[in-house]
C-alpha cells in the first residue's frame, strides 16, 4: 500500500500581486534531505492553484520523500521572463513527516499491538499513511532533526 500524496502549496507574488500563469517557469532550484542528500533530480512537478498559489505533491515512502524530511527553494522565474525581484523569485520550502501528523487532528489512528504498524485515515476511512515497524527491537526513540 502507497501512501497517499500531501499537497504543499507556496505563493508567489510579484510586486505584490499573486502572479499567475507562471508554473512553467518554476522549478526547484534545490531539493535535499536534512541529511544533506541530493534530491533535486526527483523533485516534483509544480503546478498552478489559482490567484498566485502554487502547489507540488509528494508522498512518503517515495522518490523524492523516501529519505526523511526535505528542505529546498523554488526558483519562481527561472528564464527570468517574469522579472521576479530575488526576494520574490526564490521561495524556501519545506515538506516533513509530521505534516501527515495534522491528519491525526480530524482523522483516525490506529496501531497494530503486535507489530507496532500505525496507520492514519482520512475522513473516507482511507488509509493515507502507514508507518511499518520493520525489525523487532522492543523501543523505538525518534530524536528531532536526526535521521532514523
Amino acid at each position: 500500500m502507497a501512501n497517499s500524496a500531501i499537497e504543499i502549496p507556496f505563493y508567489v507574488s510579484q510586486d505584490g500581486t499573486g502572479l499567475t500563469g507562471a508554473a512553467g517557469e518554476m522549478e526547484f532550484e534545490s531539493l535535499k534531505s536534512l541529511a544533506g542528500v541530493d534530491k533535486s533530480g526527483s523533485a516534483p512537478a509544480i503546478s498552478e492553484i489559482g490567484d498566485g498559489w502554487y502547489k507540488f505533491s509528494v508522498a512518503y515512502g517515495t522518490v523524492p520523500f523516501d529519505a526523511g524530511d526535505l528542505v529546498g527553494v523554488i526558483d519562481a522565474d527561472k528564464d527570468g521572463d517574469n522579472r521576479l525581484a530575488n526576494a520574490e523569485r526564490y521561495i524556501p520550502v519545506e515538506v516533513r513527516l509530521d505534516f501527515y501528523a495534522l491528519s491525526r487532528l480530524v482523522g483516525k489512528m490506529s496501531q497494530d499491538k503486535v507489530t507496532g504498524d500505525m496507520l492514519i485515515k482520512n475522513v473516507n476511512d482511507e488509509t493515507i499513511l502507514k508507518l511499518g515497524m520493520a525489525d523487532g527491537a522492543s523501543e523505538l526513540t525518534r530524536e528531532p532533526g536526526m535521521e532514523s
